[in-house]
Order: structure tokens, then C-alpha cells, then sequence
């Protein structure tokens, strides 16, 4: 064998070796299902619905509410009411209807509009054309002003992870509301593997990039030892044994709950991932850095030498 034929023999059994593990990671899943009785398969399914179902709605009604309807909650209904040139408009969200319908009255409110009339108003077309995916959702209305250190003041909003607070993605949009910072989704691709999302922050002509990648491997692992460790500490048994190789033998109820909870994951990653990225590049435009000092040292000093090595 030629030193060229090397290289060439060593990637074939790289892809050889790739193909077998997606092949065996396909594998554990649908065995995995194919142990979930047909009623908890049936409830997975239907909870997983639901679940898109209302991540829809948790959509349309930020939309509504981008584009200048006015939200009012009642205790069995919320209704998202804007006031157009004719009259007035709005669109209904109860237990008859959980996925909302619209309404419109004519000049004084007596005069109900017609179906033909609603599909004629451009605030109900473009809210179709919204949820058909062929517009973005609107960025929110900024308010632009010079950013101070006190509009950073941790008032609520944080979370806490690795002994230190960290602003959720909420309390982020504000401060970028407030110094009129805008974004833009420049990618959000799902896909077998993984759910990839970059967000664009604009702050006048300046803007940074951010992309955050949940590979689904990797997802999958990290929940299983979640669930694991979950299950131990509240007394029930996750692990049954080890096989011949070491590799822990799960019971049915963790198998269960893995699929559950990564089956879940998988639903709104995509979701997951613009959230993050758009945090990122909201923090990154408005340089701020929400680390420990010593996080940030360690970070310079690794860049560092990392440096000083390739020289």
C-alpha cells in the first residue's frame, strides 16, 4: 500500500465507523419505542402535539401582539383587540376555540363584519402569511436611548448557574429594547442530527453574530444522565445491570422517561437554539459580559497560549 493510498483507506473506515454509530443510535430509539406500551406510545404522541400545538399559539399571540393589538385577559378567554380605519378587529383565544378566531365590527361596533369582509383586512392577511411561515415575526418596538450602567442592575430575571446569576433571555430583551438593539434570524435549519440557529444583533450600523448548536448525540446522553441521577436520588431504579462491555443496562420506566424527555428536546430545539443565540448576540452587542471575572481571565489566558503555541 502507497503512502497516498493511506489517507484514503483511513477515512473509509472513519465513515465506515460514523455510519455504524448513527445506525446503532437509530437503533436504541426505536427500541426504545417499541417498548413503551401502545397507550404510553398514544400519550407521548398526543403530548407532544399539544405541546406544538401550544407553542403555536404562544407564536401568533406574540405576533398579535408585535403588530399593535392590544392584549386583554379574561378568566375564561384572551382576546387581542386593534382598532383599524373601518373599525375595530380581534382575534379570540377560549376553550371553544384554543387556536383563536377573528371577529371585526364595522364604525360603532354594532355591525359585525362578514368572513369575506375579515379576509379582505391586511392586519388578518399578513397574520395568515405568518403563520404559513412566509413572514417573519416582527421585531419588537425599540426604544432608543443612551444605555447607562444602572439599566444592567440585576432586578430580577436571573438565573442561577455554576455558583453565580445569569440574565435570562428576558430580562436581555429588555436591555436591548432599551439601547434599540434589533435581530434577525440569519439561519435556523433543523435537522436529523442537530438544530442550528445564528441571530444577527444590529445596534446601528454595528452588528454581531451568534450561533448556538444542540447536537442531538450529545443531547441525548446529557439527558439520559439527568434522568439517571434524577431517578437515584428520589430511590427508584434507573440501572438494572452492565453488559459485557460495562455499559449500564437501563429499566424500562428510565428508558421511558429518556425518550420522553429527548423526544421533547427535539420538538423545540430549534426553538431553544434561536432563544440562546439571540441572548448571545443581544449580550455581545451591548458588551456586556455576564461572567465571573475569574471566567474571563481563564478564557484570556487559555486565547493566550493557545497563541503562543502556533507561533
Amino acid at each position: 500500500m502507497t503512502d497516498q493510498q493511506q489517507p484514503l483507506v483511513k477515512e473509509e473506515k472513519e465513515e465506515k465507523k460514523e455510519a455504524k454509530e448513527k445506525k446503532e443510535e437509530k437503533k436504541d430509539i426505536v427500541e426504545e419505542a417499541v417498548a413503551m406500551t401502545e397507550e404510553e406510545f398514544e400519550a407521548e404522541v398526543k403530548e407532544a402535539t399539544e405541546d406544538m400545538k401550544e407553542w403555536q399559539r404562544e407564536r401568533e399571540q406574540e405576533y398579535l401582539r408585535r403588530v399593535g393589538f392590544e392584549e386583554r385577559k379574561r378568566e375564561d378567554k384572551v382576546q387581542f383587540i386593534k382598532r383599524i380605519e373601518n373599525g375595530i378587529i380581534g382575534r379570540t383565544y377560549n376553550d371553544k376555540y384554543p387556536n383563536g378566531w377573528f371577529w371585526g365590527f364595522r364604525g360603532d361596533n354594532k355591525n359585525p363584519m362578514s368572513d369575506k369582509e375579515l379576509k379582505e383586512i391586511e392586519d388578518i392577511q399578513k397574520f395568515y402569511a405568518f403563520r404559513k411561515g412566509k413572514i417573519q415575526m416582527p421585531e419588537l418596538p425599540a426604544v432608543r436611548r443612551e444605555v447607562t450602567e444602572k439599566a444592567f442592575e440585576r432586578k430580577g430575571g436571573v438565573y442561577k448557574v455554576g455558583g453565580h446569576e445569569e440574565p435570562d433571555a428576558w430580562l436581555v430583551q429588555q436591555w436591548a429594547n432599551q439601547a434599540g438593539v434589533s435581530t434577525e434570524v440569519r439561519e435556523a435549519i433543523p435537522a436529523d442530527e442537530q438544530a442550528k440557529a445564528t441571530v444577527r444583533a444590529y445596534m446601528g450600523a454595528q452588528f454581531v453574530d451568534a450561533t448556538v448548536i444542540h447536537q442531538f448525540t450529545i443531547s441525548r446522553e446529557l439527558i439520559a444522565f439527568e434522568i439517571v441521577e434524577k431517578m437515584e436520588k428520589d430511590g427508584k431504579k434507573a440501572i438494572e445491570g452492565y453488559d459485557e462491555e460495562g455499559r449500564p443496562i437501563l429499566t424500562q420506566e428510565a428508558k421511558y422517561r429518556i425518550y420522553k424527555r429527548f423526544m421533547h428536546f427535539r420538538n423545540f430545539a430549534i426553538r431553544d437554539a434561536i432563544s440562546k443565540a439571540a441572548r448571545i448576540a443581544q449580550l455581545k452587542i451591548l458588551n456586556k459580559e455576564w461572567r465571573e471575572e475569574e471566567e474571563i481571565e481563564a478564557e484570556a489566558s487559555e486565547v493566550k497560549m493557545v497563541h503562543e503555541e502556533g507561533r
